[in-house]
């Protein structure tokens, strides 16, 4: 069993959960980590709405790891007043990937999470996930239709999984789902600040804003009818009377949203065997 520690390190508040192998260079981790949050160690890997992503390497004993350094920026306005009194993003994030750990669903553990005192930003450090992304995933499997089939039903029932355990997704994008080869394959959901946890139900309407996050990109490779599987699979497993209803009651909410939007997230397919 890991154990969590708390460390001071130049002028951030962190909690440590660091994995034996690298538990005796934990110094020059927090000095690379630290750096990164700051922007001196490499470029920003993407920019979203309220935080910064850094790629960075780091070997251990032999052993090469990909991190990935999440800059949270500070609250302000309500957001403010609201970190009184509950959690950071950071801590959040690492609790609920500890929480669906627990429950058997795929999450990368928070290796470190903390915020710096002077700005009251926040960091969440994890390891790149093992597997690849869907993009990658779905140009490997459009070579059968059945292992795309497969793939589809595999992952409606895995969002299922999701849901029935009373999990939310702050934001379940299929660049938030990696999948792991397999029979069947596995999948391990990212980026968990804004993901919710109910112990009883999550509610109707809020699982069906997570299936119209997943419905608005145009990915490569899925046509109508796969996303149609999806979808069964989904109500199948979630043990709904009327599938029917519940997939017009997902394709109403997807259009308005399409309509906001000015349409579909067009993703172009990859091109070469690389990860992503």
């Amino acid at each position: 069993m890991i154990l969590a520690q708390s460390r001071l390190h130049d002028g951030w508040l962190l909690r440590l959960t660091l994995p034996p192998e690298v538990e005796g260079l934990r110094d020059e981790l927090l000095h690379l980590v630290v750096r990164a949050a700051r922007g001196h160690e490499v470029a920003p890997l993407r920019r979203s709405r309220h935080a910064t992503t850094f790629n960075v390497r780091f070997s251990a004993r032999g052993s090469r790891f990909s991190l990935y350094v999440k800059a949270i920026d500070a609250p302000a306005g309500f957001r403010r007043i609201r970190r009184i009194f509950r959690s950071g993003p950071a801590m959040h994030a690492a609790r609920i990937a500890q929480r669906l750990q627990e429950v058997g669903l795929g999450a990368p553990s928070a290796w470190i999470c903390g915020r710096e005192l002077a700005t009251r930003r926040e960091l969440i450090v994890t390891p790149r996930a093992p597997g690849n992304g869907p993009l990658r995933t779905l140009a490997e499997a459009a070579r059968s239709p059945q292992q795309k089939w497969a793939l589809m039903r595999a992952l409606g029932r895995e969002v299922s999984r999701l849901h029935r355990a009373g999990f939310v997704h702050g934001d379940l994008t299929p660049f938030n789902i990696f999948v792991v080869a397999g029979e069947p394959p596995r999948f391990i959901f990212l980026d968990h600040e804004r993901t919710r946890h109910r112990f009883f139900g999550a509610g109707r309407r809020p699982q069906l804003r997570n299936l119209v996050q997943l419905g608005r990109f145009k990915l490569p490779y899925l046509n109508a009818r796969d996303r149609l599987r999806f979808l069964a699979a989904y109500c199948a497993d979630m043990g709904y009377a009327h599938p029917r209803e519940h997939v017009r009651r997902v394709n109403a909410m997807l259009q308005k949203r399409l309509e906001r939007d000015g349409g579909f997230q067009t993703i172009p397919p990859v091109t070469g065997f690389g990860r992503q």
